[in-house]
């Protein structure tokens, strides 16, 4: 049976809590498995352009859920769909617990100890949609793009991931014969300065970030982090090309414990609103 997990190359020597938890896997899979994900990938690419039209987008991110990927008949016999099947379930949901356990129980003790109390109950976890938000965990698994680049730009500055989302993750598919520059993935340190948002949760005081580490957009390499106001991150700009940059995207959301983190925002707009309240 093929051995889809991608963290069965995880070691601790990948991991790291500084400046905030996350893990980076160069190599996930063998070359042999990573050969089919990613010869299978282009039914992903073929999908998405069924509805829309690539041509006329510059850099835009696109993706197919889980719940959608598992129903539609092209995948039912593709990798893709025992890959899905995988990483939404409750074991792969459980290792990522084990591999964060320290700093899960520091950032989040009130959810660690929930995990242990709840991990049996009927409703714990299940594949995220818009009906399930009376269970204490959602999880997706969603394999997407970025569109071809017309004009150099960037896909996402520095920012933090929804408030309701514990963990997150991103496994990249280079396509072998790409060889534009950027997409790659920044991490940086708010060195405990204040930090405020704007828009969807992009950092507006950028000056007050800095930059530690760059990991390259590649072909087998995924990154985990567990997400916070600390957990800022950002895509590098990248250069015109006909290649899609090929990422699938990890979530594991919690409507039980509402939001983790209150993201604040800056501007005369928010100052008003705190003043009303008052």
């Amino acid at each position: 049976m093929i051995n889809l997990n991608i963290l069965q190359n995880f070691d601790k020597k990948f991991y790291f809590s500084n400046p905030y938890p996350y893990f980076v896997i160069e190599k996930c899979f063998s070359d042999k498995i990573y050969n089919l994900l990613y010869r299978d990938y282009n039914l992903i690419i073929n999908y998405l352009k069924k509805d829309y039209d690539f041509k006329n987008l510059n850099n835009v991110r696109l993706q197919i859920n889980s719940e959608n990927l598992l129903k539609e008949e092209i995948f039912k016999k593709t990798i893709w769909y025992d890959f899905i099947k995988y990483h939404t379930s409750k074991k792969f949901f459980l290792d990522l617990i084990e591999i964060f356990h320290d700093d899960l129980s520091d950032y989040y003790p009130k959810i660690f100890s929930s995990l242990k109390i709840h991990q049996n109950d009927e409703n714990f976890l299940k594949v995220r949609s818009r009906e399930n938000h009376n269970h204490k965990f959602v999880i997706d698994c969603q394999p997407g793009i970025n569109t071809y680049v017309r004009k150099k730009s960037k896909v996402r500055g520095p920012h933090v991931d929804n408030p309701v989302e514990i963990f997150g993750g991103l496994f990249y598919l280079r396509d072998n014969d790409d060889t534009s520059q950027g997409g790659d993935l920044e991490i940086y340190d708010t060195e405990d300065k204040k930090i405020l948002f704007e828009g969807k949760a992009e950092v507006k005081n950028r000056d007050c970030l800095k930059k530690v580490k760059t990991y390259k957009y590649g072909k087998n390499k995924c990154i985990f982090f567990l997400n916070s106001l600390k957990t800022i991150h950002g895509i590098s700009e990248r250069s015109e090309t006909n290649f899609t940059r090929n990422l699938t995207n990890f979530t594991i959301e919690t409507y039980f414990f509402n939001k983790l983190f209150d993201i604040e925002r800056g501007g005369i707009k928010n100052l008003l609103k705190k003043i009303l309240k008052r």
